[in-house]
């Protein structure tokens, strides 16, 4: 497994994403891209992903923060690498982070809350990043 958070890492986990057998059924009439940003040591990473094609989300580009704010993606998130670690490996709750506001989220979540029978998709593909593939 690449080192996070990294290029290397953010191309592979995506990777394992769109190999899951419900990727393309959870992507089926998704549109909007995504934006993310990791406060680490060293400087922010800056991560703008594209609404999915043909049922899979396509390769991430890594520009500055600044970059992925001033496009308005229609989904962002930011966090530390430390928290967004801890969101991946379920010690942390999405909805707790954000109230702590250690996760800043934007966004309509109503194509989130549609697709609420995909979770185990989300479930399976955490798990395969916490084994490391």
């Amino acid at each position: 497994m690449p080192e996070f958070p990294s290029e290397a890492w953010c191309q592979w986990a995506i990777r394992l994403l769109n190999e899951d057998r419900d990727a393309a059924g959870a992507a089926e009439g998704w549109d909007g891209d995504f934006g993310v940003v990791i406060d680490r040591e060293g400087g922010a990473m800056g991560i703008s992903i594209g609404a999915p094609v043909n049922g899979k989300l396509p390769e991430p580009r890594f520009v500055s923060p600044d970059a992925v704010e001033a496009a308005q993606p229609r989904f962002f998130a930011r966090a530390s690498q430390a928290d967004w670690w801890a969101l991946i490996e379920g010690g942390l709750d999405p909805i707790a982070a954000i109230v702590q506001k250690r996760l800043v989220a934007r966004g309509d979540l109503t194509p989130v809350i549609a697709r609420l029978q995909y979770r185990g998709l989300a479930e399976r593909w955490l798990e395969r990043i916490r084994s490391g593939g």
